[in-house]
Order: structure tokens, then C-alpha cells, then sequence
């Protein structure tokens, strides 16, 4: 919808931001065959936000889907080799690449940024189903993802309007597409406080569980009870640190019992083939299965069974 790409527009150039509206990047021949979608049509980025002083751009999508369920985490969370589906540059990282590295060599041919510049994909959603607005906020801190909910939407507007713009189209269209409380206080809305959270929580389950381990030196993530998985992006760097064993606390739903697990380095060296690794090989993502027939399963990868690394608190 336009006229909430309109607003967002709005807000992110009161927030410092030249923002550019409905990019076309024009895939070659080429790119597409390698993206295995030869009549693919051009990707249309609905908005690049870039900040003066900085050499970032974040690649928006904005979804306003207000007379619909709205953005599930469910369909976010997917991931496929060939682009489908309406999240392509989200759940499809062949796609995100050929598209980024397109866009970058037709922004720097239009003098409109460094070939070095660095993209950020991002989401702002008008609507969420049943109010997942946490949920995709730690799902895309995981993954460095820049993301507003419509709670962080909402309150961006209510205070945009107390400065003095409430007479502003935008403002007004905003106020009425966003019908509700715009008073409301945000709940969770930032992605940096719904991490903080699941850690929070994984922080004092160990103490009171396994003091005698530091979390320093663990990952934890919430139960994403869409898709019955935990999810975990590790930096590769990790299969040649120092560091023996991959600590991960997994949360139950209700966040009151996490399931400590801690896999060997060495034994995922030895199956780095059956690791998901993404094709910049700079990370490893995990979706660890929550399924009784497939408990601690790694479904992301080639299903490696952590089951066996299980750490039963005494």
C-alpha cells in the first residue's frame, strides 16, 4: 500500500534518513538464471533508507496489511532455495544475495552510494497476526535485521503529531489506517529489548539451575511455537575458535524451564557439510526442532541430532 509506504517515509526522514520510495532493480539474464526463476519479474524494493554520516542503507519492505490477518512469523521463518512466497528477500538467501549485490551496482551507477556501502534488510508491518510483534523482533535481532512493529509505528506517529505535524498528510492518514489507542504504551516494540528478555530469563534459569556455569559464553532463544523450533545464527568463526563447546539454552514457551544443551566444537567440525552455512560463510543458522519425534533436531541443516548433548540440570 503506498500511502503506508508514504508514512513510513515520513517518519524515517524525521529520524535523519534520505529515503528513496518504489526502487526497481533490474536483474540480468544471468542473475536470474541464477536465482532459477528465469521470468522472475523485477524485484520493486518499497523503500532504501540511507543515513548521512554513515555508509548503511537499510532495504525496506513495508507492509501495511491492515484488512488482513497480517505478517505471520511463520511465514518469515521459512527457507527456501528458490525465491517464493510474499517475504522472497527474507526467506530465500541465494535471492537476497543476487538482488543485493544487483542493487548495489545500480545504486553506485546512479551516484546514489559507495560500491562498499553496507545494505541492512528490514520490515515495518502495519499488522501482525496475533500480535507477534515479539516474536519477529528477536527472530530479526538474531539475524541483524532492522524491524518496526505496528505498536513502534504507532507510537512514532503519536509523537511525530505532538511535535507540531499533527496537521500533516501523512500524520492524518496514519491516524486513521492505525485506528486505536495511539497512546497505548509500546509493549516489547524494539527488537534490542525482546533479545534481552530471553536472555534475561536463560540468565536466571542457569544461575538457579547450573550455577555452576557463566552465561557469558551462552546463546538462548525463545520457543518459536509457529514452527515448533528454537533458532540460532553462529558466527563461522566459532568452528576455529578457542571455545570447546556450543552452549545453548532453549526456552519453553511459558519460559519457565530451558533446555541446556552443550555440543562438542570439535563434533561440528567433523559435520560442518551437514551445517547450514549460509553462502556469504559468514554464519551457521540452527532451527532446532521442538517436535517430540524430532526433539533437538537441527532441521535447518542436514539433521544433525543434538539430542545427545543434553544436559540434565542435577
Amino acid at each position: 500500500m503506498e500511502l503506508f509506504e508514504g508514512i513510513i517515509k515520513t517518519l524515517l526522514e524525521h529520524e535523519g534518513y534520505w529515503v528513496r520510495q518504489s526502487f526497481k532493480v533490474n536483474l540480468t539474464k544471468e542473475e536470474k538464471r541464477a536465482i532459477g526463476k528465469h521470468s522472475i519479474p523485477r524485484p520493486e524494493i518499497d523503500l532504501l533508507a540511507f543515513k548521512p554520516g554513515t555508509n548503511s542503507m537499510i532495504v525496506l519492505e513495508a507492509k501495511s496489511y491492515f484488512d488482513s490477518p497480517g505478517v505471520k512469523i511463520s511465514e518469515l521463518l521459512e527457507h527456501h532455495k528458490i525465491p517464493e512466497g510474499r517475504y522472497k528477500l527474507f526467506t530465500c538467501e541465494n535471492y537476497r544475495n543476487i538482488v543485493f549485490s544487483r542493487l548495489v551496482k545500480e545504486l553506485v551507477h546512479y551516484g546514489l552510494a559507495e560500491s562498499n556501502i553496507n545494505l541492512q534488510l528490514g520490515l515495518v508491518a502495519g499488522n501482525v497476526y496475533q500480535n507477534k510483534s515479539d516474536d519477529i523482533a528477536e527472530y530479526f535481532d538474531s539475524n541483524e535485521w532492522f524491524f518496526w512493529s505496528p505498536e513502534t509505528v504507532k507510537h512514532k506517529v503519536n509523537a511525530l503529531a505532538k511535535l507540531g505535524y499533527e496537521n500533516n498528510t501523512a500524520i492524518i492518514t496514519a491516524k486513521i489506517l492505525m485506528r486505536g489507542n495511539l497512546s497505548q504504551p509500546i509493549r516489547n516494540s524494539m527488537t534490542t529489548s525482546n533479545s534481552l528478555n530471553t536472555a534475561q530469563e536463560a540468565k536466571q534459569w542457569l544461575s538457579n539451575n547450573v550455577p555452576e556455569e557463566s552465561y557469558q559464553s551462552f546463546r538462548s532463544s525463545k520457543y518459536y511455537t509457529d514452527k515448533d523450533i528454537w533458532f540460532f545464527t553462529i558466527p563461522i568463526d566459532f568452528l576455529s575458535s578457542e571455545q570447546n563447546e556450543l552452549k545453548l539454552l532453549l526456552a519453553e514457551p511459558d519460559y519457565k524451564n530451558f533446555h541446556f544443551l552443550k555440543v562438542p566444537r570439535d563434533y561440528l567440525v567433523s559435520n560442518r557439510d551437514k551445517l547450514s552455512i549460509r553462502q556469504t560463510g559468514d554464519k551457521i543458522d540452527f532451527h532446532i526442532c521442538a517436535l517430540s519425534d524430532r526433539r533437538f533436531t537441527d532441521i535447518r541443516g542436514e539433521g544433525l541430532n543434538l539430542a545427545q548433548f543434553e544436559v540434565k540440570p542435577r
